[in-house]
């Protein structure tokens, strides 16, 4: 089960949420972002108005659907590795024709590819976020927004490491420095939303 940063409260905000679209993650089993992290998305991509979305870690399409919603105009390049989600995704946006699915591994893509984007969402394996930023850098426009997704683990780099289980306590030393590094070099906002949001601009 996962831990709620929010209390009740405050997530329950979320329940005007795309609920057709959780559903499909909870049928398919596959996780996909928290209801009110797709709230924010579309929120914020509605506010930004970016032209061009690359999302590094799509799974069946939950967040890509929220963003394109948000940004009717936008083009979103969605990328993962997994197939069968996909094509999930894909047959599910089907009639959308500003989004874009790419089966490819995340960190090749984004160290391939040459487009550049006004907004990049990254939801992909944690322990891959350095280096993963390190490329999408390259890939932002000026005044661009990355946008990382889980950074607080659901509340596991709060805890004392003794308290993780030792299968975890990896991507938790990974994930603190990751944000170290982020506090330090660059203009950023942490959101404590879902599992932790958080933004780097450029």
């Amino acid at each position: 089960m996962k831990n709620n940063l929010l209390n009740p409260y405050v997530k329950g905000l979320s329940d005007c949420a795309r609920s057709e679209l959780h559903l499909d993650a909870k049928v398919k089993k596959t996780p996909s972002v928290e209801p009110d992290v797709g709230m924010f998305l579309e929120f914020f991509t509605r506010s930004m108005k970016p032209t061009s979305i690359l999302e590094l870690g799509c799974g069946i399409g939950v967040s890509s659907r929220y963003m394109s919603a948000g940004a009717p105009n936008a083009q979103v390049t969605a990328v993962d590795y997994n197939k069968s989600r996909l094509e999930f995704a894909s047959e599910s946006c089907k009639d959308n024709k500003q989004i874009n699915f790419v089966l490819s591994d995340v960190i090749k893509f984004v160290r391939e590819d040459k487009s550049t984007y006004d907004l990049i969402f990254i939801d992909s394996m944690k322990k891959q976020y350095p280096i993963v930023l390190y490329y999408a850098l390259k890939r932002l426009n000026d005044g661009g927004v990355i946008i990382f997704d889980d950074v607080f683990m659901y509340g596991d780099i709060f805890k004392q490491d003794c308290e993780l289980p030792r299968k975890y306590l990896p991507v938790v030393l990974v994930l603190r420095e990751f944000i170290n590094n982020i506090k330090q070099n660059y203009t950023h906002t942490l959101l404590p939303i879902g599992s932790g949001v958080l933004m780097v601009s450029k």
